[in-house]
């Protein structure tokens, strides 16, 4: 049997978290906003975050695999399935790099956050499954290259731009929430709406986020990453 494009690889029933295969788009957005909820208050579940990209982007990540399937580069990344997750990375050793470089950045950034790298309990079921587990395991890679804070507005920046660049639902329902609930005491979006526009334009200019191997970025500059991906500077 051929899995939905909109199924979730892992549920927890007795949360509310499920998406029956070949769910309706309501009952998608639905399960969306469950999933939201309880990120909001627990940002790391990895079972909240698999719903919420399944929910409403699990066909775009099919489409990216498909994608990347016909470039060398592509193949390579999907049949090899690197991980950046915990036990995955020595960031002891990465914290010995160099200032500057990327590894050094992902060591200092979970430093100075207090966390530890994603870990998620299921096993991808498909190439776009595992895209959309290396997307989340590369977000906090994509704060270091475009150079948005860890605050809950720098949040927003990186939703944004991943909007722009990738064109993710789930970054519209994300950004919605932020400016209905405001959570994390963000202020009103009207406030850093300029911010907004500038990020999603900054990801429309960059290359697509999944061209480059960031497990075999650590020994470069931050800069030659942010090259290598085409991200414009951030306004002065």
């Amino acid at each position: 049997m051929t899995t939905s494009t909109f199924s979730s690889p892992v549920s927890r029933p007795e949360d509310g978290l499920t998406l029956p295969d070949g769910a309706s788009l309501f009952t998608r957005v639905r399960a969306a906003f469950k999933a939201l909820k309880v990120l909001d208050k627990h940002p790391d579940d990895p079972v909240a975050a698999a719903l919420l990209v399944a929910a409403l982007d699990g066909d775009i990540f099919r489409r990216q695999a498909e994608h990347l399937a016909q470039t060398a580069f592509g193949q390579a990344l999907l049949a090899e399935r690197p991980s950046l997750q915990k036990g995955a990375v020595d960031l002891s050793a990465l914290a010995k790099l160099p200032e500057g470089t990327v590894g050094r950045a992902f060591a200092d950034y979970f430093e100075k956050n207090k966390i530890q790298p994603f870990s998620t309990p299921y096993q991808p079921r498909h190439e776009g499954d595992w895209l959309a587990m290396w997307y989340r395991e590369t977000h906090d890679l994509h704060h270091v290259v475009t150079g948005y804070a860890t605050d809950a507005v720098g949040e927003m920046e990186v939703q944004a731009f991943a909007l722009g660049n990738l064109g993710f639902r789930t970054s519209v329902m994300i950004l919605f929430f932020a400016a209905v609930a405001r959570p994390h005491d963000l202020p009103p979006m009207w406030r850093y709406w300029d911010r907004l526009k500038v990020a999603y334009r900054r990801g429309q200019q960059s290359a697509n986020l999944f061209t480059v191997r960031y497990e075999r970025s650590f020994e470069q500059t931050v800069c030659e990453l942010r090259a290598a991906l085409r991200v414009p500077p951030l306004p002065a």
